[in-house]
């Protein structure tokens, strides 16, 4: 069910921003019994270990069975073999950083990361640059992490980060953002809304964890 591209699925990696050199790099394909677009993915030494799959109509995901998310990240690796990582959340996310210029890229596939995550990135990686989503706040009623108190509010993708600062203290660990009072351009959620030049001033232009939550933002 997993074949290449026909006209259909490269048509939708174009309007993502995701261009040919990307779609043969990543060795992007598609499922045509189940209309998504499908991206492979690698163990940390780089053997295929599943499928992330994404509708072409809607924003329906598939995961191939099994896919040991806990155990690898997406692009880690062909990311290893640098110093420094950007780490995103979605593997078109990663698609674009890389688009830009930037072969340092690796996503978590989701929102949380696990341990053996965490010291793949602390054997691999001296310096993290934290891009991940910026969403809007998302209040809940019987929120578990701020009982007994009301919900204050949550962001995943910031709380990624900060997950990331916790846990890899050791690490030089700086926060992607656009300028001095802007995480990411015109309210952009993540790499993916952003054209190249922005997500390279946003590489550019990160700062120390301690700059970032005594900042502007």
């Amino acid at each position: 069910l997993y074949k290449s591209m026909n006209n259909r699925s490269r048509n939708y990696f174009h309007s993502r921003g995701i261009g040919d050199e990307e779609i043969e790099y990543f060795r992007l394909g598609y499922s045509e019994h189940q209309d998504m677009v499908i991206v492979p993915v690698h163990s940390p030494d780089g053997l295929p270990v599943g499928l992330v799959g994404r509708s072409i109509e809607g924003k329906d995901f598939k995961n191939s069975k099994r896919l040991p998310i806990s155990k690898t990240m997406f692009n880690l690796h062909r990311a290893k073999c640098n110093s420094s990582v950007i780490v995103v959340e979605s593997s078109f996310d990663a698609i674009r950083v890389h688009a830009a210029g930037y072969d340092n890229v690796i996503a978590t596939l989701g929102g949380h990361i696990s341990r053996d995550n965490f010291n793949s990135m602390n054997r691999y990686f001296n310096k993290i640059i934290i891009m991940t989503d910026n969403d809007p706040l998302r209040f809940t009623t019987n929120c578990r992490k701020c009982y007994p108190s009301e919900c204050s509010g949550h962001n995943s993708g910031r709380e990624i980060g900060m997950s990331i600062v916790k846990n890899l203290s050791n690490k030089d660990v700086m926060w992607a953002v656009y300028d001095n009072d802007t995480i990411y351009p015109h309210n952009a959620k993540d790499a993916g809304d952003m054209t190249g030049s922005e997500i390279r001033q946003c590489v550019r232009k990160a700062v120390s964890h301690v700059e970032y939550v005594g900042g502007l933002w």
